[in-house]
């Protein structure tokens, strides 16, 4: 044994027989074991290094990206939020609600088809009065909140364990069901309606036969943009009509739009337009040379985020409007890095749906005082440069939005606004944060729905 300073250091022990050892040549010790003081060098080292690797984990939860539900199960496929509580679509347990922000869950099937004992759901979303799910045996809708389901096919191609209603959008009172393969109609897979569910349209007008639509996005107002597997589509009339953005006529995956940007996962990598799609410029980093199908995208709090479906390579994050990429996987476990489905966005949290779990990630202004009852809606994203989003689609319409600035001053006013998902632009503001309030016309009251940072 050598001492320097404070610190003591252990040589190697020597076997010299049964039972004994020899420290740095010294006189043998009995029964093997070391001196008192050797063993407590010794333990005082190992606590030492448990305390660093609990301190290197702590660091490791602290900075996570993302935060488990602790919702364990297989088959996680999409997430909707409707009348404040969360719904989750599974493949094998069916419809689960929790009212509580993902503590605790509960089944919602009553009404769905069992295939072979399971209750097999691939999608849920709704608009400001039906929820919808999409079942390998037909579309469903609830009027109640999910407590029961009923058949709503009508107009809709039937649905099979390979092609079912796979993504479910609505935007400004029209809702979207999108199939997860070609139907063999013009429509791309891609259909609408106007009355609830009760009775669906093919979104056929300048769709193809062979086209797939992947996913459909809002830019602004009526207009639309489609990813599809033969090129870029784009509606000005909520997805009545469509025409092709020209130029891009190779397969686009993935297309997530803002009022004044495009980002696109395309066959040729990940590409974004400021000018509606008429020209394109590469992310300088994007870590997928060639997208697949399965990738997602989703733009919240004044970022970009994205799922790669390219192995361990997870989720990646843009915070230039798609110009670079970072990885964004901290926190996820190592099988739910690679199998990664959706993302949703609710209020202050920004959720991505795993094959094994749901996690979520909290936006910019997370811990502002937000002051408002867990049912109010939030708005989104709470960092924006051009506007912000309220889905208002569970509060009686002809209510007022204010909002107010740091002093209070009244700096916006929003009256007799629908019951639906509600876009206010930035119309001149100054950088800085904003508190919005919405009076509602039944009762006078004036409820604080959180706060909002112009950047």
């Amino acid at each position: 044994m050598r001492t320097f300073g404070k610190y003591t250091r252990l040589a190697a022990l020597d076997r010299s027989g049964p039972g004994r050892a020899v420290v740095n040549g010294e006189q043998p010790v009995k029964g093997g074991h070391l001196p008192y003081f050797c063993r407590k060098s010794s333990f005082m080292i190992l606590r030492r290094y448990a305390s660093l690797l609990l301190v290197m984990l702590l660091n490791v939860s602290l900075f996570a990206n993302w935060t488990a539900t602790g919702l364990a199960n297989s088959g996680h496929r999409s997430m909707t939020t409707h009348n404040g509580a969360l719904f989750l679509a599974t493949y094998n347990t069916g419809i689960q609600k929790s009212t509580d922000g993902g503590l605790n869950w509960t089944l919602a099937n009553t009404g769905l088809p069992l295939t072979s004992g399971q209750v097999k759901v691939q999608s849920v979303g709704h608009n400001a009065t039906t929820m919808f799910c999409g079942t390998e045996s037909g579309l469903y809708r609830s009027t109640d909140n999910g407590a029961s389901w009923v058949l709503a096919q009508s107009g809709l191609s039937a649905s099979s364990a390979t092609v079912y209603v796979n993504k479910i959008y609505t935007f400004n009172g029209v809702t979207f069901v999108l199939y997860s393969g070609n139907v063999g109609a013009s429509s791309g897979g891609l259909f609408r309606t106007t009355d609830n569910g009760v009775s669906w349209l093919q979104a056929y007008n300048g769709l193809q036969i062979n086209m797939t639509v992947y996913n459909i996005a809002q830019a602004s107002g009526n207009v639309l943009y489609a990813s599809t597997n033969t090129g870029l589509m784009r509606s000005t009339d909520l997805g009545q009509q469509w025409s092709q953005v020209t130029g891009v006529n190779y397969a686009v995956y993935s297309i997530e739009a803002t009022p004044t940007r495009l980002v696109a996962l395309t066959t040729f990598g990940a590409r974004y337009s400021v000018d509606g799609g008429t020209t394109w410029l590469n992310s300088t980093n994007y870590p997928v040379a060639n997208p697949t199908a399965g990738s997602e995208l989703i733009s919240y709090d004044s970022k970009f985020y994205a799922i790669t479906e390219s192995g361990s390579l997870g989720c990646v994050r843009s915070l230039d409007g798609g110009i670079t990429w970072e990885a964004y996987n901290t926190g996820l476990s190592a099988p739910n890095t690679f199998a990664q489905e959706e993302f949703h966005a609710s209020g202050n949290e920004l959720f991505i749906i795993c094959a094994l779990d749901v996690y979520s990630t909290a936006g910019s202004t997370v811990g502002l005082a937000q002051g408002a009852p867990g049912s109010m809606p939030h708005p989104f994203p709470t960092a924006f440069d051009e506007g912000f989003y309220i889905d208002l689609s569970s509060l009686a319409a002809g209510s007022t939005l204010l909002l107010m600035d740091a002093s209070g001053r009244e700096m916006l006013r929003r009256s007799n606004l629908p019951a639906t998902m509600v876009r206010f632009d930035r119309d001149g503001l100054s950088a800085g944060l904003y508190h919005c309030l919405l009076l509602d016309p039944r009762t006078g009251s004036l409820n604080t729905l959180g706060s909002v940072i112009a950047q």
